[in-house]
């Protein structure tokens, strides 16, 4: 459904992203890991159309997406990027609608106030709906930018799949928001969508993504699932620092741990 193939990005002459290629089918919650400067979030950039490649092609449902007009791709790929500020202070229901403006002319319809309500109560945020949004804490505002990235996708109507871009959503967000976070974009995926997700909480990508994309200096590391390229050897390479990778009795998936240990400071 995504296929990036062979795609490079530079700026003068030094490469951010060299050679990425993967691919996304649908019913896919796809986590990108690296540490900072990894290239995770121009990758995002790149798939959302903020930047062209310098190279390589992406592909979604077949169409290359430079060919495929932005009106077309707004009602089937939503982003949420980090840091959005906004330019003027509205209440928190019109940023959602915000994410409805693709799917209406002159007023919104039936359909959009639905999805506006349904998305809300998913993220917790219907409560303060008519608070300024200027006034919410940061987590508040992360959830009001993932409802608006949410209704934008939402449509009872039709069943065609959609692409969710979504760029450290986990910030400023406390532990059940997080969690609640991971379980809609599992839902979503669930749907029969693609959901590409920003992340630097291994355990958690562990625990709710179907793979992992281990980004190190701009290239792959390793693309598949968490037990797949959560390896300590991948690990070393991508984050430099002492990692021990067990096996998560409750959850059976990898359990990464970082720090000294008894063998890695010499302590018998």
């Amino acid at each position: 459904m995504l296929q990036v193939e062979n795609i490079s990005f530079r700026i003068k002459n030094k490469y951010i992203l060299q050679e990425i290629s993967f691919e996304a089918g649908a019913g896919e919650f796809i986590a990108i890991l690296g540490a900072n400067g990894a290239g995770k979030s121009t990758l995002i950039k790149l798939l959302s159309q903020e930047y062209k490649p310098y190279k390589g092609n992406i592909v979604w449902k077949k169409r290359l997406l430079r060919k495929t007009s932005a009106q077309q791709m707004a009602l089937e790929r939503a982003v949420l990027t980090q840091n959005i500020q906004m330019s003027h202070d509205f209440p928190v229901n019109e940023v959602v609608l915000m994410g409805r403006y693709p799917h209406f002319k002159n007023y919104p319809q039936t359909q959009d106030w639905e999805a506006i309500k349904a998305t809300m109560q998913q993220t917790d945020t219907l409560t303060f709906k008519e608070r300024s949004y200027a006034s919410l804490s940061g987590g508040e505002k992360q959830r009001v930018q993932l409802a608006r990235a949410l209704a934008q996708l939402h449509d009872i109507q039709t069943h065609s799949a959609k692409l969710l871009l979504l760029d450290e959503p986990l910030n400023n967000l406390d532990v059940r928001h997080q969690h609640n976070c991971l379980r809609l974009s599992q839902t979503f995926a669930q749907q029969g969508n693609v959901l590409l997700m920003v992340m630097h909480d291994l355990n958690l990508a562990a625990m709710y993504a179907h793979k992992i994309l281990l980004l190190h200096q701009g290239q792959v590391v390793g693309f598949g699932s968490p037990t797949e390229v959560l390896t300590e050897e991948n690990l070393r390479l991508c984050y430099d620092f002492p990692v021990k990778v067990e096996h998560h009795p409750y959850h059976h998936c990898p359990v990464v741990y970082f720090g000294n240990f008894p063998e890695t400071v010499g302590i018998n």
